[in-house]
């Protein structure tokens, strides 16, 4: 595998950017930087996925402990997810190492497609639920209420202190589930699932959404790592520009979100997903199919 410092230059500088839009949307820098190494830097999938892994432990360290601080995480709703999101970690990891490769591009293009619709499906809910109060006064599951999740933080933006009662709770932990499986199989740290899950079906804002995942993922990319560091899929040259890129990335983003709006959010999400997804299936139907379809990476 070719390197040298200009191509370490280069990954870390890409890895960035990845950085900086996972914080923006509480990913975790996975589902970009994936994508980025394998369409851009020609890394074999299943080493792009273990890098990304331990990428998204730096970031959820770096945009985690920022978003604590401002007061926008829902720490007792991410301990609660958690718990079904490192089960999932451990159940995609193992799989992950018998998938074929272009299987794995498949399912994370679909991956990546749902979420650009579920983006956009929803881009003016936050606002619509912030100005009508649904997200205060929303009837709770009885799981919700006995573990008392609800929240409130400052968003910037608006303007105004939003307080939002957490509902949904069974169902929330089911999809946790499915997102510790994405985390171990694709090495997208679960966050791309989770901000959805809890902004569509446990009404909790966009934002606090973002917060909550950015802490939780960094727990959850750790457990997969291990067996990836077993395997011997982890290289240290290609991971360490990565973290450091993610890392910087991350940081700024973290600075940058709250000041945007929701909907701004969602159509960046949104617009981002689709072409990766585009980018990814096209990847995927050279390697067995043979066919080639243009990408702009």
């Amino acid at each position: 595998m070719f390197f040298s410092w200009r191509y370490a230059a280069a990954l870390s500088g890409a890895a960035g950017c990845a950085g900086f839009f996972g914080a923006l949307l509480g990913v975790g820098g996975g589902i970009f930087i994936v994508p980025m190494m394998v369409l851009m830097f020609q890394l074999p999938m299943k080493i792009a996925v273990a890098s990304s892994i331990v990428s998204v432990i730096a970031t959820s360290n770096a945009g985690g402990s920022s978003y604590v601080d401002q007061r926008i995480t829902n720490l007792r709703l991410a301990m609660f997810l958690e718990v079904a999101t490192t089960i999932g970690a451990l159940s995609g990891s193992v799989l992950a190492l018998y998938l074929r490769e272009w299987v794995m591009l498949l399912i994370f293009a679909a991956l990546l497609a749902y979420m650009s619709w579920a983006a956009f499906s929803t881009r003016h809910l936050d606002d619509q639920r912030i100005a009508s109060g649904d997200f205060v006064n929303a009837r709770q599951d009885r799981l919700s209420a006995f573990l008392e999740l609800r929240g409130d933080y400052h968003d910037q933006a608006a303007g105004r202190t939003v307080h939002y009662v957490v509902t949904g709770a069974p169902v929330g932990a089911g999809i946790s589930y499915l997102a510790g499986m994405a985390s171990g199989l694709l090495g997208v740290g679960g966050g791309v699932l989770k901000v959805s899950a809890m902004n569509r079906y446990m009404n909790v804002p966009m934002k606090a959404a973002v917060g909550t995942s950015k802490l939780m993922i960094g727990v959850t990319a750790a457990v997969s790592s291990i067996l990836f560091f077993l395997a011997g899929l982890i290289h240290f040259y290609v991971v360490a520009p990565v973290a450091v890129g993610t890392t910087v990335g991350a940081t700024v983003g973290t600075m940058v979100m709250n000041r945007l709006h929701s909907a701004a959010l969602k159509w960046l999400f949104a617009a981002l997903m689709i072409y990766l997804a585009y980018g990814m299936a096209a990847k995927a139907l050279t390697l067995h199919f043979g066919l080639h379809l243009p990408v702009l990476v």
